[in-house]
């Protein structure tokens, strides 16, 4: 896809959400938000530009189910419904701020901090707030049959809850009548509209609408608003990237019986190209959008508060939880030859960057590497799914740190391609090489970087690369990526708090 055909693409999904007869059930279509210019993402779309090839044939990561398998979808989430328990709430005594945030690994379940809020509940508490943080469950082994609240450590009982990821059979009936019925009314606009790229992308949500992701939005909607109704929050925050479920959270959330502020937290990185995270939806008799959205540094609220997409919008800095503070870590020098390798949670993309680690171990046996697995993915996961990472060469080593700031302390290098943990990579004197495949639009969370980092598309060519930057050190072009990175993710500032707590809108 090129630079046009994006943009077009934009467009063309933005004019579907705002159409006069747009409904919730498209705005819970995933593939309507175009979130960035990542391949992963991306990759969906393909089909829409290539000449001779019907949308109907693309198959992929993102699996468009035809009625037969939709039919056969629908019963198997039926049938899972049929075990589903009414949550009770007497255990949270209301709360001041519902926080929605996701998990992805049991693991993190145990731990104080959650993974993409950090250390907000404690920070809330301080000032007097009472929060209860809801975790969506994306865990691809998860029990269905058990009650969620089993799961959730006691001392977090009254303070945390595990969504379930089923809904009375009653609600799951009506969400899959509702996912026909608005497939239907996309294939019909999709008819109206014919051969344009308005058209295809129409019928191609059509079947998207039938999709799990679709009817998964839906199920989160109604489990959501069953929590906003009975804690009746002040403030209900989730994260902000621009994706479906952000929106059907926060109409969720103004279910309740008074209605909450809806707070977004640009938590990651903000693509050259992103696009769903810098604009409103708009759409017609839909009120999804937030009211406020914390930003992650100051050249991340630069960039959105210059967008006129989301004019209206109170921006306030917050910063980054997972910020790595460079004076804890021991200086590049004094660390060994070792290269991390930093995958995002994209399945494929391990697996390119996997491969072309393996690729540039072999020509280079003196350099260490060290492959990180996204932490919100079990290693354990991750080596069933990749059979070469059961045989690895002496210097290819899977990581076993429990932080991204250890795994930093004893690298030189890293090798990335859509992660944000490049940028804390960089703050931590680490010399970042982007990995680029021709023909795709980069997707560099460092795209604002004019200096320090490189780019490099063959395991010859890094090692050509890595070479003279050992021959040729630049330490101010270090310094000066580590200023810019500074200012990408900042630490977090607890006074943004005081703001967002003391507005006029909260009275």
């Amino acid at each position: 896809m090129n630079e046009a055909q994006y943009a077009a693409l934009t467009q063309a999904c933005d004019r579907l959400l705002r159409a006069e007869d747009t409904s919730l059930g498209r705005v819970a279509i995933p593939l309507l938000h175009v979130i960035n210019e990542h391949r992963g993402w991306l990759a969906q779309y393909e089909s829409l530009f290539h000449t001779g090839v019907a949308t109907d044939d693309w198959r992929g990561k993102y699996e468009i189910l035809d009625a037969p398998r939709a039919v056969l979808r629908a019963a198997r989430s039926l049938r899972r419904s049929l075990t589903f328990r009414e949550t009770d709430y007497s255990g949270f005594r209301g709360a001041d701020v519902v926080i929605v945030s996701h998990l992805g690994n049991s693991a993190l379940l145990d731990v104080e901090d959650d993974f993409y809020f950090g250390s907000l509940q404690q920070l809330l508490r301080e000032r007097g707030a009472t929060s209860v943080l809801v975790l969506i469950d994306h865990r691809l082994a998860s029990s269905t049959d058990r009650n969620a609240a089993e799961e959730i450590p006691r001392r977090f009982a009254s303070s945390r809850m595990l969504l379930p990821r089923s809904v009375a059979p009653r609600t799951e009936r009506e969400i899959w009548r509702y996912c026909a019925a608005v497939a239907r009314q996309l294939r019909r606009s999709s008819l109206e509209l014919g051969d344009t790229l308005d058209g295809r992308i129409a019928r191609l949500a059509g079947r998207h609408a039938l999709s799990p992701g679709t009817a998964g939005n839906l199920r989160l909607h109604a489990s959501l608003s069953a929590v906003c109704r009975s804690l009746n929050p002040r403030m209900v925050m989730t994260t902000y990237e621009g994706d479906s479920c952000e929106r059907i959270i926060w109409h969720a959330a103004r279910s309740a019986r008074r209605r909450p502020l809806c707070v977004g937290y640009q938590h990651t990185r903000l693509l050259a190209r992103a696009h769903a995270v810098r604009r409103s939806v708009h759409a017609a008799g839909i009120d999804c959008d937030p009211d406020v959205v914390l930003t992650l540094g100051e050249a991340s609220h630069t960039v959105l508060e210059r967008s006129p997409g989301i004019e209206g919008t109170q921006l306030i800095r917050y910063g980054s939880h997972r910020r790595i503070e460079p004076l804890l870590l021991p200086d590049s020098s004094e660390r060994p030859d070792l290269c991390l390798v930093l995958p995002d949670a994209d399945d494929r993309e391990f697996a390119l960057l996997c491969e072309f680690t393996l690729l540039c171990a072999r020509r280079l046996p003196q350099l260490q590497f060290v492959l990180r697995s996204h932490p919100a993915i079990p290693t354990d996961a991750l080596r069933n799914r990749h059979a070469r990472l059961q045989d690895l060469p002496d210097n290819v080593t899977l990581s076993a740190a429990r932080s991204l700031a250890d795994d930093c302390a004893r690298a030189r290098y890293c090798l990335y391609r859509g992660s944000s943990a490049v940028i804390q990579a960089v703050l931590a004197d680490i010399k970042p090489f982007y990995v680029a495949r021709s023909g795709e639009l980069s997707f560099d969370p460092l795209w604002s970087l004019a200096e320090w980092r490189e780019t490099v598309a063959s395991p010859e060519e890094f090692a050509a690369v890595l070479a003279d930057a050992n021959t040729s050190s630049n330490p101010a072009a270090a310094q000066n990526a580590k200023r810019h990175c500074d200012q990408m993710v900042s630490p977090v500032r607890p006074a943004a708090l005081d703001e967002l707590l003391a507005g006029d809108w909260l009275l």
